[in-house]
């Protein structure tokens, strides 16, 4: 097991920056778990990972906190964001329809998502913003480890 990386996001364009990376470094079928406090930043890197996958401005890339799950089937590859903060059973998520879309063809980035992690299984990448200041942030990534040698390598760690 590799050792996590730890990346410093001094303002919104480092968090873009990681965003355009992790489309890199993830492959479809693979699951994104984000995890961080509310306004950690977990939608707005999806975000920038939905612009750096080929969504157009015009596309809204918000919170699916009350919708549970977006869509973009444009994304090349598709993306899925989920977010399971108002879930309490893990059969939601199959009537939801995330698990059919883990292993599949798109990146399916979660939030809130470690409460359900025995059902969702292990993701390829674990990612922990934290807030250090008003606009910076700490990223903590772990996971497989080629994606975390992948990520280090083109964060140019």
């Amino acid at each position: 097991m590799l050792a996590p990386v730890e990346i410093e996001l001094a303002n919104e364009g480092a968090t873009r920056r990681l965003g355009r990376v992790l489309c890199e470094v993830l492959r479809p079928g693979d699951l994104l778990m984000l995890e961080g406090d509310l306004g950690a930043g977990k939608t707005f890197l999806v975000r920038a990972m939905a612009r750096a996958l080929g969504v157009p401005e015009e596309v809204p890339v918000t919170s699916p906190t009350f919708a549970l799950l977006h869509d973009y089937p444009d994304a090349r590859p598709p993306l899925v964001h989920a977010d399971l903060y108002r879930l309490g059973d893990p059969d939601e998520l199959f009537e939801l329809g995330l698990m059919e879309r883990i292993g599949g063809a798109a990146i399916v980035a979660v939030e809130w998502g470690e409460r359900f992690e025995e059902v969702l299984g292990a993701p390829a990448l674990r990612l922990r913003l934290a807030l250090v200041g008003e606009a910076a942030r700490r990223a903590r990534v772990e996971g497989a480890p080629l994606r975390i040698a992948a990520l280090a390598t083109l964060w140019g760690q």
